[in-house]
């Protein structure tokens, strides 16, 4: 759990960092947050390891969640779930996947901060587990790639209209498209 000036700092480095990448500095982040920059490297000791503790925190609790929650779905209402709840995430949090990802083409990010792997071990790990419970063996590097590879064009590419911008029932058609595309892919494997 949190403490209310960690989740400050947290709150105001992301803000900070969409924005500059790890270009930002930290007199600019403890202005964001509202804290004295002293605070900052008393918890963080540098700027990387403010930049890493906040990003690993973002993403392992967008990117693992739900995955698991959803694994007792038929197939193609799991896949479905999981696009969903992928693009949703992914168009709310736009800004800050591109910088992940520019910084990551740079080469400035550590290794611990890895978006495409994080997507897609969090992926695979809940395609394991969904086809254990359904007893049947798949792919499941072939399907994780396949999901990976639609929500990271989603972000290079995005569409026009945001997904988390979308009605309901283009949501729904997105959705179900792309459920479709993955399991034919996967027939054909």
């Amino acid at each position: 759990m949190q403490d209310k000036t960690e989740q400050k700092i947290f709150k105001g480095a992301i803000s900070v960092f969409k924005k500059k990448g790890l270009q930002a500095t930290t007199q600019e982040v403890s202005k964001e947050a509202g804290v004295a920059e002293i605070t900052l490297y008393r918890r963080y000791s540098t700027k990387e390891n403010l930049f890493i503790t906040v990003l690993k925190d973002v993403l392992e609790k967008k990117f693992h969640s739900h995955v698991l929650e959803m694994a007792n779905k038929e197939t193609e209402i799991f896949f479905m779930r999981i696009i969903e709840d992928r693009l949703e995430i992914l168009s709310k949090n736009h800004k800050l996947v591109q910088m992940l990802l520019s910084e990551s083409l740079k080469g400035s990010l550590p290794k611990e901060i890895n978006l495409p792997e994080i997507i897609f071990m969090s992926l695979k790990k809940g395609i394991e587990y969904h086809f254990k419970l359904k007893n049947q063996s798949v792919d499941t590097d072939f399907c994780a790639r396949q999901l990976g590879g639609i929500f990271l064009s989603y972000v290079v590419l995005p569409n026009e209209q945001p997904f988390n911008k979308l009605t309901t029932q283009e949501k729904k058609e997105t959705v179900r498209r792309y459920a479709k595309l993955v399991l034919a892919a996967m027939e054909e494997n």
